[in-house]
């Protein structure tokens, strides 16, 4: 059986120092230490508060202007694509990324060449004159 020297030596109990263990930054005396099994912080995170998350607010009902009733994600886009055509650049940044990651963009083929050759011609100085006014490099009069 167990010596009764055993039962007064728990091990979560407070231990005397060994005479080889030193005291200093990162090593603090063993009293005062967490004892094993305990946390270091007994209350814990703090939960979640009770409140709307943004899945619940995005899922829930709201009614049009009509009082037809629209989903709040349907609402959400379609604020963002007459923002977007009223020239609002975020809103339409906003609604190219949500086209995109829908994948609701069409990808067209085109007929067309992309690239547009214009042929050059050498130009008058008279020309350049009446189109773009006087050079730079020409000194003024």
């Amino acid at each position: 059986m167990a010596d009764s020297d055993d039962y007064d030596n728990h091990p979560s109990e407070p231990q005397s120092d060994p005479p080889d263990y030193k005291i200093g930054y990162g090593k603090p005396p063993r009293h005062g230490q967490f004892k094993k099994g305990t946390s270091g912080f007994p209350s814990g995170r703090p939960k979640r508060p009770e409140g709307i998350s943004i899945k619940e607010i995005l899922d829930g009902d709201q009614r049009g202007k009509n009082g037809e009733v629209i989903s709040r994600r349907e609402a959400y886009v379609i604020a963002i694509v007459n923002e977007a055509l009223r020239g609002n650049q975020k809103a339409f940044s906003k609604f190219m990324k949500l086209m995109h990651r829908s994948r609701l963009m069409r990808q067209e083929k085109s007929t067309n060449p992309t690239v547009v050759e214009v042929p050059q011609r050498p130009g008058t100085t008279e020309e350049f004159m009446r189109d773009f006014g006087r050079p730079s490099s020409e000194p003024a009069k």
